[in-house]
């Protein structure tokens, strides 16, 4: 079940955090793609990948066979921008394996093959924000863990963050606003939160989903509107 990938894949997690000075000596060697041969694993690997990418996004799984006929048939575009793009977004994601910290290391690439152009430049931080005396970008989010009710939500954001939550939403459906009906707000109060979701949404929550985005609309102590960080709410 869900459970157990997840324990497997902390797992799997460890074990590579374990083995990353090991990894890191590594002698990696080019292997030339070939979708006929079932021993070295090419259309195995690839199957696995574009399931996983798949479920993530509802998209029709596809078995070994329709995924070697598909296969077959991009090798073109193997050779041309896509492998320009794999291979610039590799070089980036080894540097953030090493652990690299310095924005000045990456880079971001604009290239057209047709001219040819290819040029490169620096990142950017993400702009900081600041909610009382705390800093925060649009990569931050505050944690909220557990089926917890709606009332408990915004008593927690009061006591913990001196934050009046005026309106929470989820995607483009509102959960809940400060100029909702008395009655509607202490129904959807004391509902949990999964329980307000699916009620406004009128769908049931995945069995894979792990965790919702929430957005909140917040005023601070002295009742100004604050900008603030989405709502990382992991499910039980």
């Amino acid at each position: 079940d869900d459970d157990d990938c997840g324990d497997r894949a902390d797992q799997i997690l460890a074990e590579l955090n374990a083995n990353m000075d090991s990894l890191r000596a590594l002698n990696l060697q080019v292997a030339d793609f070939e979708k006929d041969d079932d021993t070295n694993f090419h259309i195995d690997f690839i199957t696995a990948c574009s399931n996983l990418r798949a479920s993530s996004y509802r998209i029709s799984a596809a078995n070994m066979y329709k995924t070697k006929l598909i296969a077959g048939k991009i090798i073109p575009a193997i050779a041309t921008t896509t492998a320009v793009v794999a291979g610039l977004v590799s070089v980036e994601m080894y540097k953030m394996i090493s652990g690299l910290k310095d924005v000045e290391k990456y880079k971001n690439a604009f290239l057209n093959l047709a001219l040819p152009f290819f040029a490169f430049s620096e990142p950017i931080l993400a702009p900081k924000n600041k909610c009382y005396e705390v800093e925060w970008t649009l990569w931050d989010r505050y944690d909220v863990k557990g089926d917890i009710t709606l009332q408990e939500l915004l008593d927690l954001f009061e006591k913990e963050h001196k934050l009046e939550i005026s309106m929470l939403s989820q995607g483009v459906c509102m959960l809940y606003a400060f100029f909702m009906p008395p009655d509607k707000r202490k129904q959807r109060g004391a509902m949990k939160i999964t329980e307000v979701v699916e009620l406004v949404t009128k769908k049931k929550l995945p069995s894979h989903k792990r965790a919702l985005v929430l957005e909140i609309c917040c005023n601070d102590s002295e009742g100004e509107d604050v900008d603030t960080p989405y709502i990382n709410y992991i499910l039980p």
